[in-house]
């Protein structure tokens, strides 16, 4: 209960851009979930990263660009340098990997790079609330 209560205050943190943590997560995981996993076939979630990844370059590009939201989140909110190098590799790795015919279609179905970056802020805006709450500024 105490670590609901912990979770709870986190969420609630203002950020320096005056969204709450738990606004800023909402909108990644929403975007995160559209491009990775908003479609089920026979138990297999994928997103529109998998079905645009059908069409050769341009879809890989168009789907590396909305991912793109995950990097700026992450310098728009300062988090940690590898914080953003990560999520860097991660939309770099996919892009260039889901451009390869046929190879990249079924790659696009299992990496999920925005899921993974979506992981990434989540663990280091967590700490950045963290770090906020010990200084005493209070939530929301």
């Amino acid at each position: 209960m105490a670590n609901d209560v912990a979770d709870a205050a986190l969420l609630n943190v203002r950020l320096e851009n005056g969204r709450t943590v738990e606004e800023e997560l909402r909108k990644l995981n929403t975007l995160a979930r559209m491009l990775d996993s908003q479609f089920s076939v026979m138990g297999m979630r994928f997103g529109l990263d998998s079905v645009l990844g059908l069409v050769p370059v341009a879809g890989d590009v168009a789907t590396g660009i909305a991912g793109t939201y995950s990097l700026f989140t992450a310098i728009r909110l300062k988090l940690h340098p590898v914080a953003i190098a990560h999520i860097g590799w991660n939309l770099l790795f996919d892009t260039a990997i889901g451009a390869i015919p046929v190879l990249g279609d079924v790659f696009d179905f299992c990496f999920k790079s925005n899921t993974k970056n979506f992981k990434v802020i989540e663990k280091h805006l967590t700490r950045k609330a963290k770090r906020q709450l010990a200084r005493g500024q209070a939530p929301v």
